[in-house]
């Protein structure tokens, strides 16, 4: 046989080292599509958060950034309980360069 050690226990994942920045592992948020003009968050650091308008995504992303949100972090897009997309705040709002 051999003399395997095995490595000390550990919570899963703290092993890795993750070089991207920090808004990369913080939490999406989640946007509802209400069809075509309303927009709404279903987090509960945004819970009711909401744009209406023809370009509601751009607009809920810009009223994020204004409120300090990371213009990195991820807005996962869903309609009728279907994700259908996924961007950032920055670049929903268009504010990335």
């Amino acid at each position: 046989m051999t003399d395997h050690q095995p490595a000390p226990a550990c919570a899963e994942g703290d092993d890795i080292d993750d070089p991207r920045p920090f808004a990369f592992s913080e939490r999406p948020i989640r946007v509802i599509c209400y069809g075509d003009q309303f927009v709404a968050t279903d987090d509960a650091e945004t819970l009711g958060l909401s744009a209406t308008g023809p370009d509601a995504i751009a607009t809920l992303a810009m009223r994020l950034f204004q409120a300090g949100f990371d213009p990195e972090r991820h807005l996962v897009l869903f309609r009728g309980g279907k994700r259908v997309g996924r961007t950032t705040i920055g670049r929903a709002a268009g504010v990335n360069s």
